[in-house]
């Protein structure tokens, strides 16, 4: 991932904090040339640190004495209407974006609505959205991938196919709102954009250009099969994709109009291998009433 984006999501969630606190920053300025306030707040601290150090001696603190500043302190400003509370947007990890010095799920969720913006994809809408205009035989499908959205990916290749209006589109966007919801990070591209960034990379061997399709933590792959094959690139640089993720234990979401036995002959057998192996793949086929499912297995 382009660390480039991480900082940018950094960056808007620090903005979106301040916001939050921009009262709490202008009754500060105001409090810095209150004479009353500054006098009660230097008499507690003051009092506040030789308690302290009266405890670490093994002496009696004067909790009472605090306990009256504070309250002293406490009436001043409920008297004055200032509130120095200070507002989180996400209470987790207040907004310290990491926790333990791993992302909080709010710093992931940023980086996911960023990646989405920069991908070809519309808003996406949840599972019980999409069933609204689901067939009904859909519906065991739909609780079966939302299950999997939130077990092990031991799974963690999924290849989605049907013809056009089967529902490919609405299953897809409907595990990623829900996988963006549960924190996750994810990257949608069309198959026609990736075939294109595999000819750049091909010309220019950026690594950023493949980085992101192999370090994701969910790629989704839409209508593979309707890119352009450029021959040595595409085919060779899918596979590469494909198997790279398979051994990082990262998850592939594909959807595509093809049948297996159609992906089988426009790619190659490496390819068709992974996407039907059963023991890390589940192959779903979309055909509007007769839905079939090869692995539905979630967890």
């Amino acid at each position: 991932m382009k660390r480039t984006i991480v900082l940018k999501a950094e960056e808007n969630l620090r903005k979106r904090h301040q916001k939050l606190n921009e009262n709490l920053e202008k009754n500060l300025t105001l409090l810095r040339s209150d004479d009353a306030f500054q006098d009660l707040n230097f008499k507690l601290k003051k009092l506040m640190i030789e308690n302290a150090k009266s405890e670490a001696y093994g002496e009696k603190a004067d909790k009472k004495s605090e306990k009256t500043l504070r309250e002293k302190l406490e009436k001043y400003l409920a008297e004055k209407n200032i509130d120095l509370s200070i507002s989180y947007a996400c209470p987790k990890c207040k907004d310290a974006l990491y926790i333990d010095g791993k992302m909080c799920a709010c710093l992931k969720k940023e980086i996911s609505n960023l990646l989405l913006s920069e991908s070809n994809f519309g808003e996406l809408f949840s599972f019980e959205e999409a069933r609204k205009t689901a067939p009904k035989e859909y519906q065991k499908l739909y609780d079966k991938m939302k299950e999997w959205c939130h077990g092990d990916f031991k799974k963690n290749l999924i290849f989605i196919s049907g013809e056009v209006g089967v529902g490919k589109t609405y299953l897809t966007k409907a595990i990623a709102s829900e996988l963006i919801e549960n924190g996750r990070i994810v990257k949608l591209v069309t198959a026609f954009q990736m075939s294109r960034d595999f000819k750049k990379y091909r010309f220019e061997y950026d690594e950023e250009i493949l980085d992101k399709y192999v370090t994701c933590e969910f790629l989704f792959i839409d209508d593979l099969g309707t890119e352009t094959i450029y021959k040595g690139i595409t085919v060779e640089l899918l596979f590469h994709v494909i198997n790279e993720r398979k051994m990082k234990k990262l998850c592939t979401i594909i959807t595509s109009n093809l049948t297996l036995s159609e992906i089988s002959d426009r790619y190659d057998e490496r390819i068709f291998s992974r996407i039907v192996d059963r023991s890390t793949s589940i192959a779903i086929n979309l055909s509007g009433k007769d839905l079939r499912l090869n692995s539905t297995t979630a967890h």
